[in-house]
């Protein structure tokens, strides 16, 4: 029977949206290969992680899925080549979840999110970045060129790639993300006792991020203009040329956890998303699913995904009043909430594998 060997890299990374679509699709994969599901039978996954995979995280997560640890070396390096070796000694299928793959392996299944290296160059102008944008255009045009199945995240993100790659393979389909991770958060109401200038459903939320899509700077520019309204801000270092850090009415937290998130996220007037590109785009969802208002940039993406249940700005609208804004009825979110979830997303990556590994079956048979 085929064997399929899912790049665990994600278990030694920290929480991004592509980290957060690995680690819960493998979830519902290995929820799906409950000996009880006869449908998927025939589909062995093993997870190969680098050495310093975060354990305790993944210990007794999988009842279904092990995971092995192999080499010694970390990142792309242990993904190019003790990862890629691992596979062509035994033969085992690659699945690759995250925006990567190895370069000397072809066939199996490659998750590409976005293509923003190749959309967006100008994000990318740090000392050194030209680097990281060869590398990410090697790999996706690998992986267009070679896997026997490639996966997209929305349908916007499956039309750049058509385009930009001129690419007319039907074998590129769409697996969005899901918010049902949220359900499995306990909100941490701690936050509010640790910053006591922030009081419930009187403040603006946004989880910061110095990544120019981003649009940190609508945010700024916004505060400033409307200087009697509270912003709570969380996220890494944001450093003193953001300007977040000198506005009175803005209350930065640093980095908080999930259930510190949530807490904040269920409080606030409104959850803030003004971002200029995503491929999916996942926190508006987990704040839809508490009940929180949304504001989103007005992007393609995040039209498709969640059409007329939040309150659209243009991306360059400082002048935007988001209490007025609110006040524009919004269609329920259960529709979209309905519409996507790891379960669904899963089956469909677990489908494509059979299809995959079909060959194999009938080869043995």
């Amino acid at each position: 029977m085929p064997k399929y060997a899912i790049n665990g890299a994600f278990l030694a990374d920290n929480d991004t949206g592509v980290v957060r679509y690995a680690k819960e699709i493998v979830k519902q994969i290995d929820k799906l290969l409950d000996p009880a599901v006869e449908k998927y039978k025939n589909v062995h996954c093993l997870i190969l992680a680098p050495s310093n995979a975060k354990y305790d995280y993944f210990a007794g997560l999988y009842k279904n899925i092990p995971v092995k640890l192999i080499g010694e070396k970390t990142g792309k390096v242990w993904e190019q080549t003790e990862y890629a070796a691992y596979l062509k000694k035994t033969g085992m299928i690659q699945v690759n979840l995250c925006n990567t793959c190895p370069l000397s392996l072809d066939g199996g299944l490659t998750v590409v999110h976005d293509i923003v290296f190749k959309t967006h160059p100008e994000y990318f102008t740090e000392k050194g970045a030209w680097h990281e944008i060869l590398f990410r255009k090697l790999m996706y045009s690998h992986a267009f060129k070679t896997a026997d199945a490639v996966v997209t995240v929305s349908n916007c993100a499956r039309d750049e790639i058509l385009k930009k790659y001129k690419l007319s393979r039907p074998n590129l389909t769409v697996a969005g993300n899901g918010w049902q991770h949220y359900e499995d958060i306990e909100p941490d109401e701690s936050v509010f006792d640790t910053f006591s200038g922030i009081v419930k459903g009187d403040y603006y939320y946004y989880l910061a991020s110095l990544a120019p899509n981003k649009n940190l700077k609508w945010i700024v520019e916004n505060a400033k203009r409307y200087k009697d309204r509270c912003y709570v801000i969380s996220g890494g270092n944001l450093g003193d040329e953001s300007g977040v850090e000198k506005l009175d009415n803005c209350i930065v937290t640093g980095r908080v956890s999930d259930g510190q998130a949530k807490a904040l996220m269920s409080h606030c007037k409104a959850f803030l998303f003004p971002s200029t590109y995503e491929g999916f785009g996942i926190p508006p969802m987990e704040a839809l699913s508490l009940g929180a208002s949304v504001v989103a940039g007005d992007i393609p993406v995040l039209r498709e995904i969640y059409s007329d249940t939040v309150h659209f700005v243009e991306c360059d609208d400082y002048d935007c009043d988001i209490d007025l804004l609110l006040k524009e009825k919004v269609a329920d979110p259960d529709k979209v909430l309905e519409k996507y979830s790891w379960k669904k997303s899963a089956e469909k990556i677990l489908d494509i594998l059979v299809e995959i590994g079909r060959p194999r079956v009938d080869k043995e048979l």
